[in-house]
């Protein structure tokens, strides 16, 4: 009971773990944050390095201009990072986004009292920015929409809990938001669409806007993400042909705007289907998002 009587600096001088400070492996930090350890974990950054798709695309690290994205030292807002030598199998890690070389500080979005390691609360944690120094277009394509969502919203949804797992450090601090550093991608669905469909003679139109995803469709700086928009026509019950189209994000689905693709076919028929799907630049299969079935004679009407 001493101890905690004696004032704060002293619990902290009794606790500090002067290690934590000298930018270790990202295991050192899931000893206390072990619910964020496993999330980052199923992340992509935990595997920009080892990822078997990136040491092909480096030609076996052989393209130097990838590594300060893929194995960043310090993560600063809208800086592309220098890279570091070790512990590079743990990509993005907790260090490179959390520790500030200036401060000798851990950063987050919390101002909490952690004797292990110093800690400073940042607002650059709740803010776009963070991320926009690695991933540049996806920011600036966000920029333009004026969405008052940031990265963190989509990217980390949060749920009440403990940032901290290991005793008795658990409880010297109350539940917080904890933002969900697995990074997931929202699988979207027929609401963040509008979708219109025309026939003309042998040519069919469909106009397809992103209404909901405040950035363009697919989006990557350096990946190779897919939208497959497939069209099947339909005689009776019959299918009498099919024809595909494969969106990048080379050309994409841009936030509040319509893209037109069009689709020939010479067989008569009596409706068809529209099929969205996608395969993300990691993804192995594709994933629905929206299938929609149009009758013929709904089509003759301009939308």
């Amino acid at each position: 009971m001493s101890i905690f009587i004696s004032g704060c600096d002293t619990v902290r001088d009794l606790f500090v773990e002067k290690d934590l400070l000298r930018r270790p492996e990202s295991k050192r930090c899931g000893e206390c944050h072990k619910v964020i350890y496993d999330q980052w974990k199923k992340s992509r950054h935990s595997k920009s390095w080892i990822s078997g798709d990136y040491i092909k695309r480096t030609e076996n690290y052989r393209k130097i201009k990838c590594y300060g994205c893929h194995i960043p030292y310090q993560v600063d807002p809208l800086k592309e990072p220098d890279f570091r030598k070790e512990n590079r199998h743990d990509g993005v890690s907790c260090v490179s986004c959390h520790f500030k070389d200036e401060t000798g500080s851990m950063h987050g979005a919390y101002n909490v009292f952690s004797p292990p390691h110093p800690s400073k609360k940042d607002p650059d944690y709740e803010r776009s920015e963070i991320c926009g120094g690695c991933h540049k277009r996806t920011y600036q394509q966000w920029k333009k929409t004026g969405s008052s969502k940031s990265c963190q919203n989509c990217h980390m949804p949060a749920r009440r809990g403990y940032l901290i797992q290991k005793l008795p450090f658990k409880y010297f601090h109350l539940k917080k938001d904890l933002h969900d550093h697995s990074f997931p991608v929202v699988v979207p669905d027929r609401e963040f669409f509008d979708i219109k469909v025309k026939a003309e003679d042998s040519v069919v139109m469909i106009k397809i806007k992103n209404k909901k995803i405040p950035h363009s469709v697919p989006t990557s700086d350096n990946g190779k993400p897919r939208y497959y928009i497939t069209v099947e026509f339909f005689k009776d019950e019959r299918s009498v042909g099919k024809e595909k189209y494969i969106v990048t994000s080379k050309d994409p689905i841009n936030y509040g705007e319509e893209k037109l693709f069009e689709f020939y076919t010479f067989e008569n028929f009596s409706r068809l289907r529209v099929l969205v799907e996608r395969k993300l630049s990691w993804q192995d299969k594709k994933e629905k998002v929206l299938e929609e079935v149009f009758r013929k004679e709904d089509l003759l009407v301009s939308p």
